[in-house]
């Protein structure tokens, strides 16, 4: 049979793995939804194993499979979940308005500016980010299309500018968190982030 005190355990350990950062929760009642499946698994895994004829050794193997298979499912049903909300942000929030003409990168950055005077830093942002695209573009590093993720500009710029990937990287998430995620961005993020843009391709960048 299986020791009551080994599930407790089990539980607390669960517990700690699923409050670090990548399992964000959701408040329900109280409870996060993810409590709320926990106490149904190890409630489960209980009823199975009191009423089996197995070791204590066995059980604890046993349930640490069963709840490892949890978390797997957990993690397959938020990343599900994730790209749902991406895809639908994409739809509600989308990078280029219907039938915008591509400019030049030395465009959005003045346009970038002249947002962040007004204080419209998250369309500020908008127009930052164009300008990294609209300049690897104008390289033939990525083919501008609306709807490209960023993720499919970043194999793209994989394939032909390897050493512009971290850049570019830490350029998308940034806008993603702002555009999407509709993070608010404090105005130092936003110069720093514009002028560091712009020093790379009016700088460095015009030599690549």
């Amino acid at each position: 049979m299986i020791d009551p005190n080994q599930l407790a355990g089990d539980k607390e350990k669960l517990g700690e793995i699923l409050a670090r950062e990548e399992f964000q929760e959701v408040e329900r009642q109280g409870k996060s939804w993810l409590d709320i499946i926990l106490e149904k698994i190890l409630d489960t895994i209980s009823r199975l194993l009191l009423s089996a004829d197995v070791s204590p050794g066995t059980a604890g193997v046993l349930s640490w499979v069963i709840i490892m298979a949890a978390i797997i499912g957990i993690i397959a049903l938020l990343v599900m979940w994730g790209r749902r909300m991406v895809r639908r942000s994409r739809r509600e929030n989308p990078l280029l308005v219907y039938d915008e003409r591509i400019r030049t990168y030395a465009d959005y950055i003045r346009e970038a500016k002249e947002r962040g005077n007004q204080g419209d830093w998250r369309e500020g942002m908008r127009f930052s980010f164009l300008a990294l695209l609209s300049y690897m573009q104008e390289r033939s590093w990525v083919h501008i299309e609306t709807w490209k993720t960023n993720w499919e500009y970043l194999d793209e710029l994989r394939e032909r500018k390897p050493e512009w990937e971290s850049f570019f990287r830490s350029h998308a998430r940034l806008f993603e968190q702002v555009w999407y995620g509709r993070v608010a961005l404090e105005p130092a993020m936003f110069w720093e982030t514009v002028n560091e843009l712009e020093r790379r391709l009016d700088g460095e960048g015009a030599h690549d």
